[in-house]
């Protein structure tokens, strides 16, 4: 057969452009760190020349418990794209030395021994790094403490530490537990710091051993280097809440990005990110400020928000993302079998109270820990049959009839007058959409512990609901359940208290929900 010279020359064109594309791999580096650890890695390499300035560099991170491996697919993708791609397995997890210090000292050391490494080795030009949970983390951290990590991707990572395990003084004991169990090679210091802060010991300690390791901490730093940062987390993320990582992000002066998703902690990227989105839009992000492309996520809206259930995707310009707000005042109820009310007007009726009381779970809750907490990010939500929450252990109030339904985007507040019948009370927050049959879909909760509280007197505490996108169905009713004990979180020693709610016109209780 007799092959033309044009059609063999496209022939040609096209292996030797496939040949260029396939990147090489290094599955086994070990890699030397500062004080002698072996850090084990992996590399990809593309097989192509470098551009002027090096290859765009990207440091990939793993999540707590795993190891190098995480990333291959996307290593992968992104070293065909031309990237130089490592993946390494931090201190104390996988076949890499050493103890897990959580983002400490010794672990921020080995990521600038890993830079100074590819950098000796390879033409690096301009460097990112990436990583979900654990990775995320110490990505933001390397970036404020190094100016070479121009960019970063952080997925399902914590801006703030004490946030994630002790949210409004509440021990968040079923994740903290999991992730000590979990690093089976740690510092002894880590043991130490979770008992003190089971145990309600030496929590300056505790703050001190936190802020060190918390991006808020660092957002200074961040800002001089002028890092683009793209934050991502996810709405049933009940260990690194959106809410301290929005935080990070309003206080971000360079360029950003910020993805909220259904779903919770990590799984959400892990199974594919949210449609895809997640990597794509990091991907891109690496391609405009490590590669330098023109692709337009600078122009683009910077806020990606993903609504719950349905996961239609909407972009806003900033956070947050409305100025409006819906404000329900609590009006009492008149028999433990009855609900409260959520009323346009504050209560001004005669001087009211109602109480419940700990000692008892209710059917209010975040569903089975971690497993009901995955399902949301697949449409499926922690029902509650509304009626069935014992009112003698908790209190309902409900709105009336939303004929046109709610479209609630952002962080729900509550101020709330109570009169604690102990020092240490703690309350559950549940914010349901309450369809006409009585079943309730989980929209957003919040923990609060009172560890101090003043017994018998009248106090006010003011509580933000974990960040949230979520629509209300027209027909349906918004409820606020409060009970005294979740599946997540430690309870107090004594659950033997009563919590007192006081209605007057000068001790009004109030629900803020941001709406579109």
């Amino acid at each position: 057969m007799k092959v033309s010279p044009l059609l063999a020359l496209l022939c040609g064109a096209l292996l030797a452009a496939h040949s260029w594309a396939a990147p090489r791999f290094i599955s086994n580096l070990d890699i030397i760190s500062f004080d002698g650890t072996e850090l084990d890695a992996n590399l990809f390499v593309p097989d192509t020349p470098p551009p002027d300035g090096g290859y765009p560099t990207v440091l990939f991170t793993n999540s707590w418990a795993l190891d190098k491996h995480q990333y291959l697919l996307q290593a992968k993708a992104l070293a065909e794209k031309g990237y130089l791609v490592m993946s390494y397995s931090t201190r104390g997890f996988g076949k890499s030395g050493g103890l897990v210090d959580v983002a400490g000292d010794n672990t921020l050391a080995d990521t600038r021994v890993l830079i100074d490494w590819l950098e000796a080795n390879y033409p690096v030009g301009k460097l990112g790094m990436a990583g979900i949970s654990y990775g995320a983390g110490i990505s933001l951290l390397t970036a404020a403490a190094d100016s070479r990590v121009d960019a970063v991707a952080a997925l399902s990572g914590w801006s703030d530490v004490v946030e994630g395990l002790y949210p409004n003084n509440t021990v968040n004991l079923v994740w903290g537990t999991l992730l000590v169990n979990t690093a089976f090679k740690r510092e002894p210091i880590v043991d130490q710091i979770w008992s003190n802060l089971r145990n309600g010991h030496n929590l300056s300690d505790v703050f001190t051993f936190s802020a060190s390791r918390s991006a808020l901490s660092y957002v200074d730093a961040l800002n001089a280097n002028g890092t683009a940062v793209l934050l991502s987390n996810n709405f049933a993320d009940y260990l690194f809440k959106p809410n301290s990582t929005i935080d990070l992000y309003t206080l971000l002066e360079g360029p950003k990005k910020l993805l909220l998703n259904p779903g919770t902690h990590a799984v959400t990227e892990t199974l594919g990110g949210n449609g895809g989105h997640i990597w794509t839009t990091s991907f891109r992000w690496f391609d405009r400020y490590l590669k330098g492309e023109n692709n337009g996520i600078d122009r683009e809206p910077k806020v990606d928000m993903t609504v719950r259930i349905s996961n239609r995707l909407e972009q806003f310009d900033d956070f947050p993302v409305t100025g409006k707000q819906s404000h329900w005042y609590l009006h009492p109820r008149l028999t433990y079998f009855g609900n409260g009310q959520l009323k346009s007007n504050p209560y001004s009726g005669w001087r009211w109270s109602n109480q419940f009381h700990g000692g008892a779970d209710t059917a209010a809750g975040t569903g089975i820990p971690l497993v009901s907490d995955a399902l949301e990010g697949l449409g499926i939500p922690v029902y509650t049959f509304m009626p069935a929450i014992n009112g003698y252990y908790a209190i309902e109030y409900q709105s009336p009839l939303l004929w046109n339904g709610m479209k609630i985007r952002g962080t729900p507040t509550l101020e709330m007058w109570i009169t604690p019948s102990k020092p240490e009370v703690q309350l559950h927050l549940h914010l349901y959409d309450t369809g006409p049959l009585g079943m309730g879909r989980l929209i957003t909760h919040a923990p609060v512990t009172l560890r101090n509280a003043q017994v018998g007197r009248e106090q006010k505490i003011d509580v933000e609901f974990f960040t949230t996108s979520y629509d209300v169905p027209a027909g349906h009713r918004v409820t606020l359940a409060i009970d005294t004990e979740g599946l997540i979180y430690q309870k107090p020693a004594d659950t033997d208290y009563e919590i007192t709610v006081p209605y007057r016109s000068d001790r009004v209780s109030k629900l803020a929900i941001p709406q579109l």
